[in-house]
């Protein structure tokens, strides 16, 4: 628990990550404030103009959630992602600046172009294959150009209770009878929400260096293997009967707007040696998920 009353914007609480971002929060004692995007809309410079004059006491610290994630269809809204992504981003990493509040800004691993096959670094270099990607990329750029004193918190293949996911999409389509086929030739690190949240938190208390740092699950694995774990635990958890047949397929049998990148894992060795323990194994988080969904079914 924190010794003291403190209190947390979460910008994008509303959205999967800043649910749990929230109810981590809460849990710890800060007083949390959560202001919609009516609220608080990042491209409107009143709106940051109204935040800048709150002054330094305020708050005690700032999680920027809000992002704009339709990954196919920025391809068609290049602008509306630069200024979620990157413009908004960069203003709200400004004003915290301003008034001296630690400021973390959650990024993406799609900042990279997969070539690699051992998890990227922080220090690998960047080159995004798609418009989301570049957005983000821009953003982590104005970000530390507008704060140097910011830390991002690059994560990926986000999954959590309050949203649409992947193990939602397999559960649901795995219950209706449908025909399964997931790609196997994307390889990354799963992240649950419920455990990336209380880490983003332990890392705004412990206050590191400034920049980037890699907040990933993790076990690092395709889309196919994800999608069979998950219909595994699923059925552990719920005991539903049922074969579970999932046909691998490859990234151009399944064609999209947007390219992704082939390999995207992350170390989090650099997270690790702060001394903060990595996440749980995709097990034991899934295991999480399950029993959540499994209840909100009923």
């Amino acid at each position: 628990m924190i010794s003291d009353t403190q209190r947390l914007l979460v910008v994008g609480g509303g959205g999967m990550l800043g649910h749990d971002v929230v109810r981590a929060a809460e849990a710890l004692g800060y007083e949390v404030l959560t202001p919609g995007r009516v609220d608080l809309d990042l491209r409107d410079a009143a709106a940051m103009d109204k935040l800048r004059r709150m002054g330094p006491l305020w708050v005690n610290g700032v999680i920027n959630c809000a992002a704009y994630t339709a990954v196919d269809r920025a391809q068609d809204e290049p602008m509306e992602a630069f200024a979620i992504n990157a413009k908004g981003a960069g203003s709200l990493a400004a004003v915290c600046a301003e008034n001296v509040w630690p400021f973390i800004h959650v990024s993406t691993d799609f900042v990279f172009d997969g070539k690699k096959t051992t998890p990227y670094t922080e220090d690998d270099p960047t080159n995004p294959l798609g418009v989301y990607g570049k957005t983000k990329r821009a953003g982590e750029e104005l970000v530390m150009q507008m704060n140097p004193q910011a830390y991002i918190a690059r994560t990926s293949w986000l999954f959590g209770v309050d949203g649409r996911c992947f193990p939602r999409t397999m559960i649901d389509a795995w219950r209706a009878g449908k025909t399964l086929r997931v790609v196997a030739d994307q390889v990354g690190t799963p992240t649950y929400t419920g455990d990336l949240a209380p880490l983003l938190l332990q890392l705004l208390n412990l206050r590191p260096a400034p920049g980037i740092y890699h907040t990933a699950g993790p076990d690092v694995m395709s889309w196919h293997q994800f999608a069979e774990l998950i219909l595994g635990v699923w059925q552990s958890v719920t005991d539903e009967p049922g074969e579970i047949n999932v046909a691998p397929i490859a990234t151009s049998d399944w064609p999209t707007p947007a390219a992704r990148p082939a390999y995207s894992a992350l170390s989090t060795a650099k997270l690790e040696s702060l001394g903060l323990a990595p996440m749980r194994a995709m097990t034991e988080a899934l295991t999480d998920y399950c029993r959540a969904y499994s209840a909100a079914l009923g």
